[in-house]
């Protein structure tokens, strides 16, 4: 919900705030005839990439609440895909520079369209990996493992391209259907290199970016900085992602347990948490228009100011606001827990049925672990494939669980 419906109204209210701002001549440096480009500026600006508040949230000694860090983490990874999508579709009705009001729920219409097939082609070839991956003899070679692996990840990106839907978030979610489903199905050595290689490389390429962005900062780009816009656009990010925050948790508070509710003050966390990013000044730097550098000086420093004065004070909040594990979130345990069921027999609500589908159907047809207490009251069931390694991990995995019902 933060991320989708959020990252949407952060995006409209920033982009009419400028807008508003250049008709009535408070910034010189807009252009109040064109929506587009405050619309493409409201997208941009409104990709949160809260990396150090969540190295910070992770922390051991900190020891954050599990529901924030679930709550953090579930927003920024959708977040950047969501905030591309919203720029290229914006991008593609810029040269109407009399855009009517019918337009815009014409550009809306073809953010979902891009969206929705951008998730199925990521989830598609996820699943053809995992299959592949599952009825093959691959994990006897695990440097083909982990090459195909690559190469599956990134023809998901090419295909979503070459379709014109959006990489990204093809690449997204067929990570996650790959994490959910093929991990199980590599070998160990397949794992633990695919693991350290994804993890370097994408360690090398937001080390480039960032460095990238602190060039932009003697690259000229400050000679068409406009300070007020600068401080009026900070401004809206911080209201506009008030206007996110506050009032999509009061209402995803009343459809959720009373041990499940998000505080208000882990909604002012939640607030804080928007950090200004890599993806923000990439989005940037393709920027149209005569007033491309200005709008890039803009987004490098609220990056700038988001990245050093928020995400350094995101520890001392923390501790001020009392967000660390207590021992009643350890009661109530795991926070995922919440998403499996209790027994077997109690598979009766939408989402036990979905897990009762993925346990019964999904995995074993692609792969993946068994969910918690899903035999705790039923002798498992043998699933048989063409991979004798992994027929044997998960005998050993079923006599484990035979063992402890006894």
């Amino acid at each position: 919900m933060y991320a989708m419906i959020g990252t949407m109204i952060s995006t409209f209210f920033i982009g009419v705030f400028i807008l508003l701002l250049g008709k009535y001549s408070i910034v010189s440096t807009v252009d109040s005839s064109n929506l587009m480009e405050t619309m493409l500026f409201g997208a941009l600006i409104s990709a949160v990439d809260p990396v150090a508040t969540l190295s910070i949230m992770g922390s051991p000694e900190l020891q954050c609440d599990q529901l924030l860090y679930s709550l953090v983490f579930g927003e920024s990874v959708l977040n950047d895909a969501i905030a591309i999508v919203l720029f290229r579709t914006f991008l593609k009705f810029y040269s109407h520079n009399n855009m009517e009001g019918h337009d815009i729920p014409l550009a809306l219409w073809e953010f979902l369209y891009v969206s929705f097939l951008s998730i199925v082609i990521g989830t598609l070839l996820g699943l053809l990996a995992s299959f592949i991956y599952r009825h093959s003899r691959l994990n006897e070679y695990p440097k083909f493992e982990t090459s195909l692996l690559f190469l599956f990840c990134y023809g998901c990106y090419a295909a979503a391209e070459a379709a014109q839907m959006s990489g990204i978030m093809a690449l997204f979610f067929n990570g996650m259907v790959l994490s959910h489903y093929n991990s199980v199905n590599l070998s160990r050595a397949a794992h633990v290199a695919s693991e350290h290689i994804f993890s370097t490389l994408a360690t090398l390429s937001e080390t480039v970016v960032f460095l990238y962005m602190g060039a932009g900062v003697f690259s000229g780009k400050f000679e068409a900085f406009d300070p007020l816009l600068s401080i009026c656009a900070l401004s809206a990010c911080l209201i506009g992602r008030f206007c996110n925050i506050f009032p999509l948790s009061w209402i995803a508070n009343k459809f959720r347990k009373d041990d499940e509710k998000v505080p208000v003050k882990m909604q002012f966390v939640l607030w804080f948490a928007g950090l200004r990013g890599a993806i923000a000044y990439a989005l940037a730097e393709n920027m149209p228009g005569p007033n491309k550098d200005t709008y890039a000086s803009t987004t490098l420093c609220i990056c700038m100011f988001t990245t050093i004065v928020l995400g350094g004070f995101t520890e001392r909040l923390l501790t001020d606001m009392g967000m660390k594990q207590t021992s009643s979130t350890a009661d109530r345990g795991n926070y995922t827990s919440s998403l499996q069921p209790s027994s077997p027999e109690n598979f009766y609500g939408l989402k036990d049925k979905i897990i009762s589908f993925d346990e019964r159907i999904m995995k074993p047809m692609f792969g993946g672990t068994m969910t918690d207490g899903w035999f705790k009251k039923k002798k498992p069931m043998r699933y048989k494939s063409y991979n004798d390694q992994i027929d044997t991990i998960k005998e050993m995995e079923m006599e484990e669980l035979n063992l402890g019902d006894l």
